[in-house]
């Protein structure tokens, strides 16, 4: 059986909702694509998962404007850790240290696919490895530090297919050039 993943988005800075039904919506598990645009258009992404996808972008945001997360610059090297020698680092020079933070964190857009009755909450760990794989096959600048397992024992559907047809035209191909259009299977 295939199950589709029905992307929505973007999110993030400057893209945040102000409809209040969405907000709720986006508290629902699901999983999501962090994805960074830098000069000529090279792309960073992060695949994840979470229980509430709001508070999870939270996280990632969070982290970046709180110097707690590696940082790059317009060309996409990254030159900030995040660690907390590089934070005390740059307590020093707070100015730019902000100021790159804030650019950075500007860059971030995340689309993402809910849970429903056929994607259930149980497949959040297995949905997000098959994320990651395609991604990794596609970009040489994934920021997963871990891997999540793209197999999971049990009975669990093994086809997996993207559905962009609720995306604009170019957030649809923007995800294609990320995810492709092949059934994503998890034997």
């Amino acid at each position: 059986m295939a199950v589709a993943l029905y992307w929505q988005g973007p999110i993030g800075p400057v893209y945040f909702p102000e409809d209040p039904l969405i907000f709720d919506n986006l508290c629902e598990p699901g999983v999501y694509l962090r994805v960074k645009t830098y000069d000529d258009n090279r792309l960073v992404a992060y695949a994840g998962q979470s229980v509430s996808l709001l508070a999870r972008f939270d996280q990632h945001l969070s982290s970046m404007l709180s110097l707690s997360a590696p940082l790059r610059d317009a060309s996409g090297t990254t030159i900030f850790t995040g660690d907390a020698g590089a934070r005390i680092a740059a307590y020093g020079n707070l100015a730019n240290a902000a100021a790159l933070a804030a650019a950075d964190t500007a860059r971030v857009r995340f689309w993402y696919a809910m849970c429903d009755e056929y994607f259930h909450i149980e497949h959040l760990n297995l949905v997000e490895g098959l994320l990651q794989r395609r991604i990794n096959g596609r970009l040489s600048d994934i920021e997963n530090a871990v891997t999540a397992p793209g197999r999971v024992p049990g009975d669990v559907p093994d086809r997996w297919e993207n559905d962009f047809s609720s995306l604009n035209t170019a957030n649809g191909e923007l995800l294609r050039t990320l995810l492709g259009v092949e059934t994503m299977t998890s034997l």
